[in-house]
Order: C-alpha cells, then structure tokens, then sequence
C-alpha cells in the first residue's frame, strides 16, 4: 500500500502538458445580479463550472480550491468564482481600486479576445478591489463584486467588451488565476484553471473560450460541468479508493478498541470517518467532487491519529495480557 505522503502527493502529479481546457461561453438564462452571491443567483445555475485549479509547474492543488464559472451577453463577458478559504477570518485586505491587487488574496483574470494578439490582465481582491496591468485596461471600466463567508470568499465580474477590445464570437485564450497570501492553514500559493509552467502570463497554455452564447437549462449545463472535469474527478476518484484501502488495515483494530475504556470513544468516531470514505468509494461517479475533496483532505489526520489509537491500543492489551 502507499504511503500516506504518496498517495496525496498523487492529487499534484497531472501532467502540465495535456491540451489547453475548453470551455463554452453561453449567454445566462436571466440578467446577473452582480452582488457577490453566486449560489442563490438563477443565472449562474445554468452555467457550466470548472473545477480543479492546478499549482504552477505542477498538477491539482489539493487545497483551497477554487470553482470558476463564465457567461456573456451581447455587451460583457461575467465571471463568477466560489474560492474555498478555511482562513477566510484571517483575510485582510488592504489594496484600493486602482493598486496592485496581486500583492494579496486575489484574482487575476487573462484574456486574449485576438489569436496571438494583446492579453489583457485585470485583478480582483477578495475584497472587491480591482486593477489592471497587462494590457493597461481601466480599472475603473468593469464591476467587481465580493463576498467573504466562513470558509470562501466568492467573486462576480462583468467586463464589457470595450474594455478589452473584443467581441462575443469565435474562439478567446484566457485563464483565471489564484493569489493565496492568508496561510493559517496549509495550501499552495500561486493557482490557475489552466495548468501553467513558471508564471500566470503564459498565453500558449491558456484555455479556449468558444462563444456560443446559446442559452442552456440546468440539466445541459450539468452534463456540460461533467464533461469539463472528468479528468479531475477521475483523479478523485482513484485516490478515494486508494484511500478506502488505506483503511482496511486500522477496521479490525479500531472495532476491537469500540468498547475500551481508554480509545473506545475515539475508535468509535474513527470507524465512522472510515466507513464514510468507504461509502463514497462505492459511488464516485455520482458522488459530488466536494465530497470526495473532504474526504482527501481529512485523510493525512485520519491516517496519523489511527496509527496512534490503533499502537497505543495495541501495546495496553500487549501490557495487560501480560499482567495475567
């Protein structure tokens, strides 16, 4: 069996190389309401959602994890973001309008509305705050609008065509990047939707935005966020099972320990943590990409404290015996 520091380091191991994503822009089926609130929010409902940010030169972060969604009308393009953040108490976010927003936790939005032509770089903070750097794009010229919660923060924009030079048809190269700068918590700085190499501005490996600007139900834009993140959820879903196994080698152990004095209650709790994972490996291809997120990340904790409940359990009845 792996161990426990190879198998998480498996969620970082994709290939850099693999074809640019593509992604389809459809128009909403109602107007946004650019107030921050994505959930609530019936025009994003319909609108397909890519998962899976990945760590420069490297494969998917396994932290803070970020879900990027883009739709358009005939005079902007919208963006809406949901950015997982367990320290979302701790962001401090300093940056006005206008200043270098990529100096803390933040977006950074690339477009290149032309092949081969200006990219066009704009930024938001987690609080709202907006700026533009590559491309000199006014930073005055779009809406930015936030919302920090318990453990996110999420991000709405809308960027007017005349802002970037562009228009709603053919195919653009683009990319939506991560700055994590608030750390209490583990996770990887620098994060995109398309995988990079070195740096956020690297046009060659950007996505394709293809726009249609047909509008989809819920359903097809469903299937349509399936199809998008079948690599990822196929990633998932290996180290799910991998993880399952991992299992198997505390269950005896911890079921004997149930009723000890000392590590039943813990043995207990512990079990169900398992069998959870275990319940999730038996549906992967239903079960939700959250789901099986929290479950990996509650793997490196749930692995350490069996190994200790499991020994420590193990040497009181070698000790015990014997007594006899």
């Amino acid at each position: 069996m792996k161990p426990i520091h190879v198998l998480l380091a498996a969620l970082i191991s994709v290939t850099l190389h693999a074809a640019a994503p593509q992604y389809p822009i459809h128009r909403p089926p109602c107007p946004v309401t650019l107030d921050g609130e994505i959930a609530s929010d019936p025009a994003w409902a319909a609108i397909p959602a890519m998962m899976g940010f990945s760590v420069l030169g490297g494969g998917y972060s396994h932290t803070k994890q970020t879900v990027a969604q883009l739709c358009a009308d005939d005079d902007a393009l919208y963006l809406a973001v949901t950015c997982e953040e367990p320290d979302a108490a701790a962001l401090k976010p300093q940056v006005r309008d206008g200043g270098d927003t990529w100096g803390e936790d933040s977006l950074e939005i690339f477009l290149q509305p032309l092949p081969n032509a200006q990219v066009y770089q704009l930024g938001i903070t987690s609080s709202g705050a907006r700026g533009g750097f590559t491309g000199d794009p006014d930073p005055m010229g779009f809406q930015a609008a936030t919302r920090i919660a318990a453990d996110q923060y999420t991000v709405e924009a809308r960027f007017p065509y005349t802002l970037i030079k562009g228009r709603p048809e053919g195919t653009w190269r683009g990319n939506i990047c991560r700055n994590i700068f608030t750390t209490l918590s583990p996770g990887d700085k620098f994060t995109s939707w398309a995988p990079l190499e070195r740096q956020f501005l690297e046009p060659d490996n950007f996505a394709c935005l293809s726009f249609t600007l047909t509008t989809l139900t819920r359903a097809e834009a469903d299937q349509i966020t399936e199809q998008l993140n079948a690599v990822y959820r196929d990633t998932l879903s290996r180290l799910v099972s991998e993880a399952a196994a991992m299992g198997a080698q505390y269950a005896d152990t911890l079921r004997e320990a149930r009723t000890d004095e000392t590590y039943g209650r813990r043995a207990r709790r512990l079990s169900r943590q398992w069998r959870g994972i275990a319940r999730i490996n038996r549906k992967t291809q239903t079960a939700s990409i959250l789901d099986m997120r929290k479950a990996l990340m509650m793997l490196q904790t749930l692995n350490d404290e069996s190994y200790e409940v499991k020994y420590k359990y193990l040497i009181k009845k070698l000790l015990s015996e014997a007594k006899r």
